[in-house]
């Protein structure tokens, strides 16, 4: 029996697939830089940071990994979950010359500022987040916030997608990284069952061709020491759920456990309340927003890129995810023109879309009420 068949995921079309994302997406990198060139020579970026200033508003930054090049070559996560360590500290080093670094809990959005507010945060609570970020952060006395998976600390390679990745490596060495993020994009989209079979059906795949393969220790999670570390040096740690189940898949029941019971197990661990969240895969409706209120959570947050303001909802709080290809230029190196394009001013076109969408909401309220 065939992977498709067995799970209805057909790989040879996605793979295929893949490869036409992949020439689109080196397109499009390329159209990016000369944009974001544009945007910057004209005084359009300068422009954005102004306006978002004026607002009082704070771009919150979703990070997930950061690497030495030794670990970028051995990882099993894909480009977009990666920042590489030499990167990350030109960013940290341009945000601290040009920027506001703040604290999430300490935050009132719609104050003007002489700099613009920026928040880092991690999610997943990967091991490098210890390792590599932590030192770097806590050096430069930046602010941060790290979301845990409560049932997976401790863990190596526990993620869905790592495991997908090293198996197809194994047994299709020819697939390739655009490749790979297709069908993973797809398997998002299906049910954790799908998941397992097409995980246990690659597992068989690789036995048959003697292929045996062990979880990386690069791609490990935190452990509860090194959070304990972090806690104390003044990390603060909100909840990720207990297994990043992407809450809008699951039954509400299972939604409210998986927050629950992270909350509780962060709580115990540090001895503090735990009232920050950030939905796995960005993912959220109005039932697990409700869970959240219902259980105290004072912020939450997702992937939809923005703008943290004054009218936003304190638990659906916009952010910027950021990876290697949103910082870099065509050299490779970090490029400061490319990462306030894709972060200030993609979450000031965000923002500003979203207000206009409100007011013509708002119009149309009236206009049916009169």
């Amino acid at each position: 029996m065939g992977l498709q068949e067995f799970t209805g995921v057909n790989s040879e079309l996605l793979f295929r697939q893949g490869k036409v994302v992949a020439a689109v997406r080196n397109a499009r990198r390329v159209l990016q830089w000369l944009w974001a060139g544009l945007l910057a020579c004209s005084g359009c970026l300068w422009w954005a940071k102004r306006q978002l200033r004026r607002n009082g508003a704070v771009v919150a930054l979703t990070f997930h990994r950061v690497l030495s090049d030794t670990s970028y070559r051995k990882t099993h996560s894909l480009p977009g979950m990666v920042v590489r360590e030499r990167t990350f500290r030109e960013l940290v080093a341009h945000v601290l010359r040009r920027c506001e670094p703040i604290d999430l809990q300490e935050v009132e959005p719609g104050k003007p500022c002489g700099k613009l507010s920026v928040a880092f945060t991690f999610d997943d609570g990967w091991s490098d987040n210890y390792t590599t970020a932590f030192p770097i952060v806590r050096a430069n006395r930046i602010p941060l916030t790290v979301f845990v998976c409560s049932g997976l600390v401790g863990k190596n390679s526990p993620f869905w997608p790592e495991q997908v990745t090293a198996l197809l490596r194994a047994v299709r060495p020819t697939a390739g990284v655009d490749e790979i993020t297709a069908l993973i994009e797809t398997l998002k989209q299906r049910t954790s069952e799908v998941r397992e079979k097409y995980l246990a059906k690659l597992s068989e795949k690789a036995s048959e061709q003697g292929i045996s393969l062990e979880p990386l220790s690069v791609d490990g999670m935190l452990s509860w020491r090194e959070i304990s570390e972090m806690d104390r040096a003044g990390v603060r740690f909100g909840s990720h759920t207990h297994t990043h189940q992407i809450l809008t898949t699951v039954p509400t029941e299972t939604a409210r456990q998986e927050i629950s019971e992270s909350k509780v197990a962060i709580e115990t661990a540090l001895s503090k309340r735990c009232d920050v969240f950030a939905y796995p895969n960005g993912n959220w409706s109005h039932e697990p927003r409700n869970i959240l209120a219902e259980l105290g959570f004072g912020l939450a947050f997702t992937t939809e890129r923005g703008a943290w303001t004054a009218t936003s909802d304190r638990l659906t709080i916009p952010r910027s995810n950021v990876c290697e290809g949103d910082l870099v230029g065509p050299t490779g190196r970090f490029w400061t023109t490319m990462f306030e394009y894709t972060t200030f001013w993609k979450a000031w076109r965000a923002t500003r879309t979203g207000a206009r969408l409100r007011v013509r909401a708002r119009q149309q309220h009236v206009s049916a009420q009169s």
